[in-house]
């Protein structure tokens, strides 16, 4: 019968994602709530987050699947594993570094990496899609939310 069953492959795995999701949403919610330090502090992000998803994820429990026959998802190729190592390496390097470069100039390299990785975009587009990215949201959490991020060697 294989992996989806009766009901099919996608909605079964829509079901288990859902359900996942939910569980995630519940735990960020909760841990926010218990971090909550007022409007704008190190609680409200994860609280804020869990709320919204948790309010989203029972869309994939409850939706009814389509009557499409299941697509079978491949494996990547080497190429396709080769991207998802440089993904991942990219994401531990910014976790490992971000207290020392600070929020802007690191995260700023990560979207450049990530686009160029993911999107085979030129260097010089990736920095101005990093940049901007990274400056917008910058100014939306630490200016107007009055969010704390790491400030790094350059104290910004």
């Amino acid at each position: 019968m294989g992996f989806g069953g009766h009901l099919g492959g996608m909605a079964r795995a829509d079901r288990i994602l859902g359900g996942i999701l939910l569980l995630l949403a519940l735990v960020c919610f909760i841990e926010g709530i218990r971090v909550w330090d007022g409007m704008g502090g190190t609680g409200f992000m994860p609280a804020l987050l869990g709320m919204i998803f948790a309010l989203l994820s029972p869309g994939l429990l409850i939706a009814r699947p389509k009557n499409q026959a299941s697509l079978s998802i491949p494996w990547p190729l080497k190429a396709g594993w080769l991207q998802i190592g440089l993904i991942f390496l990219c994401m531990v390097l910014y976790t490992l570094l971000l207290p020392w470069v600070g929020f802007l100039p690191g995260t700023t390299l990560l979207l450049t990496a990530l686009v160029c990785v993911m999107g085979r975009v030129r260097r010089g587009y990736g920095l101005i899609f990093g940049f901007l990215v990274s400056l917008i949201t910058y100014v939306v959490f630490k200016v107007w939310l009055n969010m704390p991020f790491p400030a790094g060697f350059l104290g910004v």
